[in-house]
C-alpha cells in the first residue's frame, strides 16, 4: 500500500512535469487544463483515491 502511496506521490508531479514540456511551444498545460473538463475528472479521480487510501489505513 506504501507502494502504491508513493508511485501516487512522486508519480503525478513527473507526469504533469511531461506533459508540460510537451506543450512548452503553444499553449499550456495549465490553461488547456483549467479550461476544460478533465479538471473535474482529476479531481474526482484523486478524491476517490484518497478516500481509498483513508478506507485501507483505518481497516
Amino acid at each position: 500500500m506504501r507502494k502504491l502511496a508513493t508511485l501516487l506521490l512522486y508519480g503525478l508531479p513527473i507526469l504533469f512535469a511531461l506533459i508540460n514540456l510537451a506543450y512548452a511551444d503553444g499553449e499550456s498545460f495549465g490553461e488547456r487544463f483549467l479550461g476544460s473538463p478533465l479538471l473535474v475528472l482529476v479531481a474526482v479521480i484523486i478524491i476517490d483515491i484518497i478516500a481509498l487510501i483513508f478506507h485501507k489505513l483505518r481497516k
